[in-house]
């Protein structure tokens, strides 16, 4: 009879944030991993992350926040003030380390920068352009097909791909993403000088975000709040920001006046997804495949990180192949509730974020007291 141990097999499906960072960790156990991506390739895409504590924190839990904190900017302070006419009342700043108390810094960092630092760090092979088209999980393996005629059996895959995850619609069919009542513009430019902090200018038709990356870039989001999505067509997009935004003023308006290149400029409603249980037999979701939502809280990057980092804690404790149903559970348990959090807390600010132009104005004076509330539980180690 043979002795030879067995090695667990792992599909990863998704190539961002949460399955790259899964994919390494998993790795690190002595488990063979490997990594499918939809996307045709890494494009490069031009927009931005903004990591707080607690992200920075788990990238650095998982080994590979070097290379994340090389390529990106720390963040010390969150600063809100009003457009055009709203007079000096209408500013106000959070000090992250109030925020986060003894976490760590936040960073922020081009997205192409962060998908690099993963990528290099989890050493797994990824096969770009292909999709899941089936899933038969029977308890203790998986049987997954896949888009270009082949299949494969599994210990384990990790669903990381995203709101519209296929994974997600195959195994919770009921669970489609949906809309999340927002749409927003997104792009990167030239910092212009004396823009220093994370900053949220209201305006009249929503609200404008600019972030600087370091490496001289900003990046720049551009919401507005409506219950249903809407198609912004690709030409004449940048000159349609600029209008939307007019009342922008300050170091808001320089980047604004830098946005003129409409392939530059990328639009998407954003989208909600949820589901109570993402375990279903040796499957289960990760990121925004299991919980995404709106960037309120910016808690994206940082809820994968985390994610991830406990996924391979739980199936650390006990590497044997029988045992990872009940990892997938224990892993479940210790998230549930603080993802459950971000989600309440994102609907809440959403709400705020949605209010006219004068009712979001007389929430600055509180604008240091909601953000340490809203973070408050996710100080703690995940």
């Amino acid at each position: 009879m043979s002795t030879e141990k067995h090695i667990p097999q792992v599909l990863v499906a998704g190539a961002g944030i949460a399955g790259l960072a899964a994919a390494g960790a998993i790795r690190e156990l002595g488990w063979d991993v490997s990594v499918v991506e939809q996307r045709p390739d890494f494009d490069g895409t031009g927009t931005g992350l903004f990591v707080p504590a607690n992200g920075v924190r788990a990238l650095a839990a998982l080994g590979v926040l070097d290379g994340i904190a090389r390529g990106g900017r720390r963040i010390d302070q969150l600063r809100v003030r009003g457009a055009a006419g709203a007079g000096r009342s209408a500013v106000a700043m959070a000090c992250l380390d109030r925020v986060w108390p003894a976490v760590g810094p936040s960073i922020a960092i081009h997205r192409s920068l962060m998908q690099e630092a993963l990528l290099e760090a989890a050493l797994v092979p990824v096969r770009m352009g292909v999709r899941l088209t089936g899933i038969a999980a029977d308890g203790t393996t998986v049987q997954v097909r896949f888009d270009d005629g082949g299949a494969a059996r599994y210990d384990l895959v990790v669903g990381a791909d995203g709101a519209g995850s296929a994974v997600r619609g195959l195994l919770w069919p009921g669970a489609a993403a949906g809309s999340a009542g927002e749409s927003w513009w997104r792009g990167v430019v030239t910092c212009p000088p004396g823009l220093d902090d994370w900053t949220l200018t209201l305006c009249q038709a929503g609200n404008l975000v600019t972030i600087p990356l370091g490496a001289d870039l900003v990046y720049w989001g551009a919401g507005v709040s409506r219950q249903a999505p809407f198609r912004d067509e690709l030409p004449g997009r940048a000159a349609r920001v600029r209008d939307r935004f007019a009342d922008a003023t300050g170091v808001a308006a320089d980047v604004l006046d830098q946005v003129t290149d409409d392939a530059a400029v990328q639009f998407s409603p954003a989208e909600t997804a949820w589901v109570q249980n993402p375990v279903a037999g040796h499957v289960v979701l990760i990121g925004d495949a299991w919980h995404a939502t709106t960037p309120s809280m910016a808690q994206g990057a940082a809820m994968a990180a985390e994610d991830a980092l406990v996924l391979a804690q739980e199936l650390g404790r006990d590497p044997r192949r029988g045992a990872i149903g009940d990892a997938l559970r224990r892993f479940a348990a210790r998230r549930l509730s603080r993802v459950r959090h971000v989600q309440d807390t994102t609907a809440m600010r959403n709400q705020l974020a949605a209010l006219p132009l004068e009712q979001r104005l007389g929430v600055v004076p509180h604008w240091e007291e909601i953000n340490v509330a809203s973070f408050a539980p996710l100080v703690s180690e995940p």
